[in-house]
């Protein structure tokens, strides 16, 4: 963090404290649009901070990995959750990660080793003379502050009944699925019944086309034996009156 500080005048540390001063102001006023577009800022604003801290340790032959990359993305947070935490990760001198979520503020009990040497102590952009009415320190600012904690508890409470109301209304989707899917099982178990059942009839059907097929050969072959055999009794007949006759 204090090689970002150094970095260039500590300009990007700047921009991020700024950013954060916006922030603050949107979430005071309750400007939804605004804390869209500065949401989307903070997360590009943040990715190319951790980036370019990142480069500055490989620079400087300290390479960050694991535990120390996690503190600098948290303490990059805090500088632009808030204003005194920026303060205190641009004097240059900071001795600990920071952690602040805009709710409360940042612990900075032992976290700067003293004042920067090189250069004074920064102040938030558009602040005015120490102890004056927009000091970023004094009654105003915390009362900035505590308004911005009543606007973003008041976002959080909607957003959390938006989430409920969402997962609640996803719980029933989710039901209405599942009484579907046990009603296509249920079709799919009849049509696999009355396809084993079409099949079924269907051999049937074969079976006694064979038989009909067969009986009418069979009932052919009677009417011609017994039409065979009534000529021959015919015959006999004729015969037999015949010798009658004589």
């Amino acid at each position: 963090m204090d090689l970002l500080a150094r970095d260039d005048a500590g300009q990007g540390l700047a921009g991020a404290a700024a950013l954060g001063d916006r922030f603050r102001a949107a979430q005071a006023e309750g400007d939804r649009a605004a804390l869209a577009t500065l949401a989307d800022e903070r997360k590009t604003t943040l990715a190319q901070l951790l980036a370019r801290g990142r480069e500055l340790a490989e620079q400087a032959g300290a390479p960050l990995a694991g535990p120390a990359v996690v503190a600098l993305e948290q303490t990059l947070r805090a500088v632009v959750a808030d204003a005194d935490a920026a303060e205190a990760a641009r004097s240059g001198v900071l001795v600990r990660p920071l952690a602040a979520d805009g709710l409360e503020p940042a612990d900075l009990d032992g976290a700067v080793a003293g004042e920067a040497v090189d250069r004074p102590r920064p102040r938030r952009a558009g602040a005015g003379a120490p102890g004056g009415p927009e000091s970023t320190s004094g009654p105003d600012r915390r009362s900035r502050q505590r308004d911005a904690r009543r606007v973003a508890r008041e976002e959080l409470r909607r957003a959390e009944q938006a989430a409920d109301r969402a997962e609640a209304d996803r719980d029933e989707v989710e039901s209405r699925v599942a009484e579907l899917d046990d009603a296509r099982d249920r079709v799919a178990d009849d049509l696999r019944r009355l396809r084993d059942e079409f099949a079924a009839a269907e051999a049937r059907r074969a079976e006694l086309d064979d038989r009909e097929r067969f009986l009418r050969r069979e009932r052919r072959r009677a009417v011609e034996d017994a039409t065979a055999a009534r000529r021959e009794a015919e015959r006999a007949r004729e015969a037999l009156e015949g010798l009658d006759a004589d």
